[in-house]
């Protein structure tokens, strides 16, 4: 959750679209405009560490670059300004809304983000190409200020598919009477922005993607471990414990789900009499059964049953002190 308000994220994004409308007078050459390919460093001892370098550009390149970053922008902030998208904090639940959201997270609140700090140092990388190996895990197009004291970040997910011609066997070029051969492949840029960085903020335009290039994935299953070890030193029983992590484990979905339960951080207290009044209370999809001695332990007839099982661990069970009614809530908010 944002440790950063509504109103003053919003404002701050708007002082992310002026920024790209000051520089836009400014010669482009001056700026440190780069088109950045990050790999992952294979002589690192950390999971997700990266090496960046930087793509040769010509003259006409930086500033198209620059025109699809400023565009991207504008266009999410009118469609703000027309209320055809909604302006929110990151939260993991709004990827499977039926919603278009542009999102804000304080970097500070973005998973090993400390590997990606050094493009904000302002480095002149060593150059690459598209095609050297390791393959690139993302792209990034850095716009900075003649004087170097501000600067955007847009992200961009890399897919094999942007390198033209990497598995044909001739390659052409159209012109206006004949096709011409090309040796070298052709290289596209995506026509969009996945996420944008500004002043220690994080815009996200696309959730899947942003999630991707910052290893979000590699996060989740982190919260699942964590989550899955206290539940098994808990006094609650599973009729068949390893079927339950391998649904955990085996879905992406879940796995987000799991975050959101290590975040709320209730099932460290939780236990078999909570379990008990769960049964006896709510009219859940959570199945319990009883051995011959009286003992109780949750029982999933298949692997489909862990959106139950996750739902009860996330406290999504609710008394109403005003109708004596109980509820299952899947959206809660903090009243307090």
């Amino acid at each position: 959750m944002s440790s950063v308000s509504r109103g003053d994220a919003r404002d701050h994004f708007d002082e992310l679209v002026a920024f790209l409308q000051r520089i836009e007078d400014i010669d482009t050459s001056e700026l440190g405009i780069d088109l950045l390919l990050a790999r992952l460093d294979e002589e690192s001892a950390e999971d997700y560490d990266y090496t960046f370098d930087r793509i040769s550009l010509d003259q006409e390149l930086p500033e198209d670059l620059e025109n699809l970053v400023r565009e991207k922008v504008k266009h999410k902030q009118s469609a703000l300004e027309s209320d055809k998208i909604r302006f929110s904090d990151y939260g993991i639940e709004n990827r499977d809304r039926d919603q278009t959201f542009v999102q804000y997270e304080p970097t500070e609140n973005i998973p090993q983000f400390e590997n990606f700090e050094r493009l904000l140092e302002g480095e002149r990388f060593s150059h690459t190409t598209y095609t050297e190996p390791p393959k690139p895990e993302f792209q990034a197009i850095r716009i900075r200020d003649a004087d170097n004291d501000q600067m955007a970040i847009a992200f961009l997910n890399y897919s094999r598919r942007q390198i033209m011609g990497r598995t044909s066997r001739a390659r052409m070029l159209v012109g206006s009477e004949k096709h011409r051969k090309v040796d070298d492949s052709l290289i596209s840029i995506p026509d969009r922005v996945d996420s944008i960085y500004y002043d220690g903020m994080m815009y996200i335009f696309d959730q899947s993607r942003f999630e991707k290039v910052f290893d979000y994935l590699a996060e989740y299953e982190r919260c699942a471990d964590d989550v899955l070890d206290r539940i098994e030193e808990t006094d609650i029983p599973f009729h068949d414990f390893d079927m339950f992590k391998e649904a955990v484990y085996g879905n992406n979905r879940v796995l987000r789900l799991m975050y959101k339960v290590h975040e709320r951080g209730v099932y460290e207290d939780m236990d078999l009499d909570d379990a008990t009044y769960i049964r006896d209370n709510f009219d859940t999809d959570v199945k319990f059964e009883e051995n011959g001695d009286g003992e109780m332990s949750i029982k999933m007839d298949d692997k489909r049953d862990v959106w139950a099982v996750l739902r009860f661990f996330n406290d999504d069970h609710l008394d109403s002190p005003l109708t004596n009614e109980q509820y299952i809530s899947l959206s809660k908010q903090d009243a307090g």
